[in-house]
């Protein structure tokens, strides 16, 4: 009785063994964790007549050395005079990153990116000040560069698209506008083992 209990316990192990491998949408495309970046943004704006710049940043996990999820923000540097002269106003947002970034083994690659999430406008008109909360999506094409294994040089260029805005007599379109920027980042992509 002992043997045939040993016997069939034998059975059942060796056969996961040659099991066919279930095929699921994850398992084929590798989505395994490979690498972590921070980066340093700088994004130039154009505003009616002007450039407007901002500052930011964004952190992201890397999977299966392509996609990157995590977390952005930006900020203007400086206030921007309203329509009406009789104030400034100030953008700021954050949200999810999602980007792609196809091939990065090679030293030029393309970067494509979104950013989406809630943000806010200050205005100041010298006697009150008010804020509004806004949506922003913020979608980006560019190129990266491998400069070196931690260091990744990145250009986009991209639109800002702001909605819900409700004060100081501004729209949409006033803050909606098309964008240009440059990241360094900084992290280590390790591959799909972590050693």
């Amino acid at each position: 009785m002992k043997k045939i209990l040993i016997l069939a316990l034998g059975l059942i192990l060796t056969s996961g063994a040659y099991a066919q491998r279930e095929e699921t949408l994850f398992n084929q495309t590798r989505l395994d964790l490979t690498g972590f970046w921070f980066s340093d943004s700088h994004n130039f704006t154009f505003l009616e007549d002007d450039t407007e710049y901002f500052t930011g940043g964004n952190f992201a996990f890397e999977f299966g050395r392509s996609l990157m999820v995590g977390w952005a923000w930006q900020r203007m540097k400086d206030s921007y005079p309203l329509a009406n002269e009789n104030g400034v106003y100030d953008l700021r947002h954050r949200g999810l990153l999602i980007a792609y970034a196809p091939t990065t083994t090679k030293v030029i690659h393309p970067y494509l990116s979104a950013v989406v999430g809630g943000g806010r406008i200050d205005f100041d008109d010298n006697s009150t000040f008010s804020r509004d909360r806004v949506f922003v999506l913020q979608p980006a094409v560019g190129l990266e560069v491998n400069v070196f294994r931690w260091f990744r040089l990145g250009a986009e260029g991209g639109y800002r698209l702001v909605s819900d805005v409700n004060g100081g007599g501004l729209q949409n379109s006033d803050v909606s506008k098309p964008f240009a920027q440059l990241q360094l980042r900084f992290g280590y992509s390790w591959g799909s083992t972590w050693w």
